[in-house]
């Protein structure tokens, strides 16, 4: 049984045999080589490389190698013919590091290479409960004589900057010598945009400069330094294998390796273990570094790999038991939701120090920069199932606080801070500000999750490890950039603003913007008074350190209640933005289908004239503030909006899918589910060669708790709205909460609620409030 991978735009991607737990690729696709790359692609949120094969690729096959460091980035200037005050001036681009996937088997002397020596078969296998991508190959030297390959790797969650090998080869019938070359590679092949804004454009050579390597026993380290910047990257190999294989150092530009040979006969088999290690920092620490990263690489090697391997499947078994979702229905929903929290947990950074792209690290796609994808779809899946990691990605944000005051003073801001649209390192990367800088709604989706995250966990800690401080100096921008305008009734606006629908940009009164300044500011309003009551030394300190005044707490209170919110009477909708309404309709039935996505196809002044949306924008409001919008006006907004939407961005179906499970066309959720559970296993909007789509991944499970689920927290407390989607008998998650854990069974028997912990919580299930004990399930109805 095979799941089709059939995109509607024809745009391929590999086969794969049915599994609830794993990705399982039969033979080589050439065709399809760089989608399976990203695929099968493993991180630890500090470093990640992408899923080639270990093996040479032949000639004229598209391959795309990559590993990464979160984090770490080229800084490089960006060039305009035509310049102004204020724009970005540097891009971060996340660079690519020495690579030690690469194993070069050689049998008799013919090396042999991925799509030109025969294979009587292959496959290769992630198995997503424990990050361990195992490829088997049978190659066929002709005679009734094969050489099997078996090789396992994985990403360690254990020791971050850690990759292991096993590699094992095997006689059937051959005798004769083997080789097998292996070390680092600094040498690989770069990548380019292609005229898509959306991709990366890469090159190693661009990107690490002055190498200095060292001998360790069995191996190499080897340090460069990142160009144009004080910043090193040191990476190491050391290799375990039998005493009757011989060895020989190979070097060539750019690689630092071994050549191992041993002579094999019918029935023998050899093995060879492979550590991995990779450090980065400043060059004033670089004597330090080399020293931790040679000891980090004999301790691994001292540990072995199955021991190494335990200590990481731990890691995933603790994730598993508390993110996953089970579906009793289409085996494909299930690989793909298991698929999609996989690389989630996998790719986010859990050290406060790096966050988590849009790609994750998968691929070099967008240069690997943090968008607003983290906070408003991202963070609430780790808020919900590992709050740890949500406070570490917030941590980032409070740590690049400075960056971001930075930027407010350029943008002419006298107070506040105003956090970038792409970034890595804190500074502004977007060089387009139209759709980059304009996008003030950056601010409000982390002050969003901040507030989510401290009201979902209780971790009053949080605010005063700068929590609290970031949400005043972000809030401190909307009063700056906002006026009370008599034009408006004296309401207050917010002018030339881009909202998340990037195809209508530089608007006043962008209601999305508008409602969650709003948000922001009343819940900064009222957390400040909170702390005055609760912890007044830390706010008065606080008040000392960023020269906060009641008078400006008083005025987003003020500012908040007043603000304006375009709606339009006659329609009963919600207005997009001022003067939306007043632009003439985009022709979908004479735009080629080829034309999609319409930022490659048109100008962006001839998309802004239009009503035409990339991605959602009210309803994206609604969906996030539920509360504050009437169902009738919910329903009314949908059914204006969707239609004028071309899903162009992988961030638009998994909202529109909540949005019609929210006012009840079930028919239309699971068609706008559909398009996220799987979206880079089949590929469907033909880019996943740039790596995955971390949003859409997030889409994905918020359409099953937030969409199937009806699950939202609001004023302390969770709800929830169940229903089974057609064609499901069942599904189930779990949900941590004030440090205690709600399992979710929806079945055809309705609704199951089981609570470990303390208790007791207090939930709401259709409306209805119910009490729940640690003492079993409460079965509802549906």
């Amino acid at each position: 049984m095979t799941v089709s991978s059939a995109d509607k735009r024809g745009n391929a991607a590999p086969q794969f045999i049915a599994n609830p737990w794993c990705l399982i690729e039969d033979g080589f696709e050439g065709d399809t080589l760089a989608v399976g790359e990203t695929l099968f692609a493993q991180a630890n949120g500090y470093i990640g490389t992408r899923g080639t094969f270990e093996d040479p690729i032949a000639p004229g096959v598209a391959s795309v190698e990559g590993t990464f460091i979160n984090g770490v980035y080229l800084r490089e200037p960006i060039h305009y013919d035509e310049g102004a005050f204020g724009l970005a001036t540097h891009n971060n681009k996340m660079i690519l590091v020495p690579d030690g996937k690469r194993f070069e088997l050689a049998v008799g002397g013919d090396v042999l290479k991925q799509g030109k020596n025969a294979c009587a078969s292959q496959r290769r296998s992630l198995d997503m409960r424990t990050g361990v991508l195992e490829r088997t190959t049978r190659w066929e030297l002709g005679a009734g004589k094969f050489v099997d390959v078996r090789c396992e790797r994985f990403v360690s969650l254990a020791r971050p900057g850690l990759i292991a090998f096993r590699y094992k080869v095997s006689s059937d019938g051959y005798r004769g010598e083997v080789t097998l070359k292996t070390g680092l590679d600094a040498a690989y092949g770069a990548t380019g945009r292609g005229g898509d804004p959306r991709a990366g454009a890469l090159s190693i050579k661009d990107c690490l400069t002055t190498p200095k390597a060292e001998l360790v026993t069995g191996g190499r380290v080897v340090s460069h330094s990142v160009t144009a910047s004080d910043a090193v990257v040191n990476a190491g190999y050391i290799l375990s294998f039998g005493e009757r294989m011989g060895n020989n150092e190979v070097l060539a530009p750019g690689f630092w390796g071994h050549e191992v040979s041993v002579t094999l006969t019918p029935g023998s088999e050899v093995e060879l273990t492979k550590y991995v290690a990779y450090s980065d920092g400043v060059s004033a620490d670089q004597a330090r570094l080399m020293a931790l990263l040679r000891a980090d690489l004999e301790a691994a090697q001292k540990a072995g790999f199955d021991s190494l391997l335990a200590e990481h499947k731990k890691k995933f078994s603790a994730f598993w038991a508390a993110a996953d979702i089970t579906v009793a229905g289409p085996v494909a929903v299930q690989q793909g939701m298991r698929f999609n929290l996989f690389h989630l947990f996998q790719s986010a950074g859990k050290d406060g120090k790096r966050a988590l792209s849009a790609k994750g690290l998968t691929g070099a796609g967008y240069d690997g920069h943090y968008f607003w994808d983290t906070e408003i779809y991202a963070v609430p899946f780790f808020v919900f199932t590992k709050p740890e990691i949500a406070r570490a990605l917030l941590s980032y944000r409070i740590g690049s606080l400075d960056k971001a005051r930075e930027r407010a003073r350029t943008m002419a801001h006298k107070k506040g801070a105003l956090f970038p649209w792409r970034t890595i390192g804190g500074e502004e990367c977007s060089s387009y500000f139209p759709a980059g800088t304009g996008q003030y709604h950056i601010n409000a989706a982390i002050a969003y999750a901040v507030l989510q995250y401290v009201g979902a966990t209780g971790d009053d800690g949080f605010l005063k490890e700068g929590g609290a401080e970031l949400l005043f100096e972000t809030a401190r921008i909307w009063m700056d950039l906002g006026h009370f305008n008599p034009r408006k009734g004296g309401k207050f606006c917010l002018s030339e603003v881009t909202g998340p629908d990037e195809y209508t940009a530089m608007a006043d009164n962008n209601l999305y913007t508008n409602m969650m300044a709003q948000h922001h500011l009343e819940h900064a309003a009222a957390l400040a008074e909170r702390m005055q009551a609760d912890m007044p030394d830390v706010y008065k300190s606080l008040q000392t350190k960023i020269g906060l005044e009641d008078e400006e707490v008083g005025a987003w209170a003020e500012a908040a209640a007043n603000m304006y919110l375009p709606y339009d009477a006659a329609l009963g909708i919600h207005e997009q933005c001022d003067g939306f309404l007043d632009k003439p309709e985009w022709d979908f039935d004479g735009t080629p289908e080829d034309h999609y996505p319409l930022l490659l196809h048109y100008h962006p002044l001839v998309i802004y004239r239009h009503q035409v949306l990339k991605q959602p924008d009210v309803v994206l409001a609604q969906m996030l503030l539920s509360d504050k919008f009437e169902a009738a006006d919910k329903r009314r907004n949908l059914a204006y909006y969707e239609p004028r939407t071309t899903h162009d961005s992988t961030l638009s179906a998994c909202m529109y899918a909540i949005a019609n499970a929210e006012v009840g066309d079930k028919a239309k959720a699971l068609e706008f589910f559909e398009e996220t559970y799987r979206m880079d296993i089949d590929n469907r909007h033909g880019n996943t060669h740039y790596g995955v789509h971390i949003a859409c991944m997030a889409g994905s499970w918020m359409g099953v708790t937030y969409g199937f689920a009806g699950m939202r927290y609001a004023s302390g407390r969770l709800s929830f709205a169940p229903y089974l989607p057609e064609g499901w008998d069942g599904y189930g998650f779990k949900v941590q909460f004030r440090g205690q854990t709600v399992e979710v069974a929806v079945s055809t028997s309705g609704a199951e609620y089981t609570l470990s912990g303390d208790g007791p919580l207090l939930i709401s299930h259709h409306g209805e409030t119910i009490k729940l004990i640690a003492d079993g399930p409460r079965l509802m109805p549906l």
